[in-house]
């Protein structure tokens, strides 16, 4: 039997490639052929599932810290993840000083280098970010490269649809962000929706998926870059279609299965493609909403509820490995 396993990162834990390679570990050992096609949704993960990096750089990070980024360019085309970039910082607590000052200068930064260095073409995932500027200080990091020329293509991947000015009160809290800051956030985004307008003659308010990344997706919209569906983004590039049809089953992933997975995420998008070619598909998660089983239109294996919370946390790869028995049970 020909497995593809195409998971979604599993938060907290495992990367989607890690996982992917649990998962196949228990398979082959069962006896199947495994294909893994580790993929993302426009957040961590994207440049893994676009192909790895290649370069690195020292950027600022979301507070302005040095951070030494992986990112890829190759054939004139660039891979930037901003959850590398200006995601959270491991270690520190958020709060509402901090959810204030996060920038996305650092992002700015390494997109202006792609492009020096001769890219065509910069693919840019937005998701997990801790930022909610607007894009102002990725603008500023690329005074003199915008609003882009017409034959240097910025791709911004993301998988919400929240507009600019809903970006703080979506989000903000999330970033760290008390009622009061979240307030201001708010305040500070419909002014720079203005600055962007009298700046580029471009209504950023009016735009699906501005408020990616605390509104960068809006910021460099503005300046002449393209807002895409992330997962479908992804799943174009890494022929994803061709690869659940060839199968005899699909095994996808994700940390938390919930009534936002069908929803542009990872695990709705490879269901939907399972579906359409009428390929069996098996889903596996560390935790499991009651709902989101109901959502589901294939098997939900939880493997809090098979293992326990903590080891599925703790040894989430060890339970993926021991799930085997359970996906091939669910699919027959």
């Amino acid at each position: 039997m020909g497995v593809l396993i195409a998971p979604d990162k599993l938060r907290g834990t495992l990367s989607a490639r890690a996982a992917a390679e649990a998962l196949s570990d228990g398979l082959v050992a069962a006896g199947a052929q495994t294909t893994c096609l580790p993929l993302s949704d426009g957040g961590e993960g994207f440049l893994d599932a676009l192909g790895g990096s290649n370069r690195t750089s020292e950027v600022a990070n979301a507070f302005g810290a040095p951070v030494t980024a992986p990112w890829m360019l190759r054939d004139g085309r660039a891979v930037i993840e901003s959850a590398i970039v200006i995601g959270h910082v491991a270690g520190i607590i958020p709060d509402p000083a901090r959810a204030e000052s996060a920038t996305t200068y650092g992002l700015g930064e390494l997109i202006a280098e792609a492009l020096r260095a001769g890219a065509r073409q910069v693919s840019v995932g937005l998701g997990g970010s801790a930022t909610s500027d607007g894009g102002a200080g990725a603008l500023e990091a690329l005074e003199g490269l915008i609003p882009f020329e017409p034959d240097r293509e910025i791709v911004l991947a993301t998988d919400v649809t929240t507009g600019y000015l809903e970006a703080a009160r979506v989000f903000g809290p999330q970033k760290g962000a008390d009622p009061a800051a979240t307030i201001r956030l708010e305040h500070r985004l419909a002014a720079r929706a203005e600055l962007l307008r009298a700046r580029f003659g471009r209504d950023v308010s009016t735009v699906a998926g501005a408020g990616a990344a605390g509104g960068l997706a809006g910021g460099l919209w503005a300046a002449g870059a393209h807002i895409v569906p992330g997962f479908a983004f992804v799943a174009g590039h890494v022929g994803l279609a061709v690869q659940v049809a060839a199968a005899d089953l699909v095994v996808t992933a994700e940390g938390r299965l919930d009534g936002t997975s069908f929803a542009g995420k990872v695990v709705g998008g490879v269901l939907a493609e399972a579906a359409r070619a009428g390929v069996r598909a098996v889903v596996i998660a560390g935790q499991v909403e009651r709902e989101a089983v109901r959502l589901s239109s294939a098997p939900v294996i939880d493997l809090s509820e098979r293992f326990g919370a903590e080891r599925a946390t703790r040894a989430a790869a060890d339970c993926l490995r021991l799930a085997a028995p359970l996906i091939l049970a669910a699919w027959s």
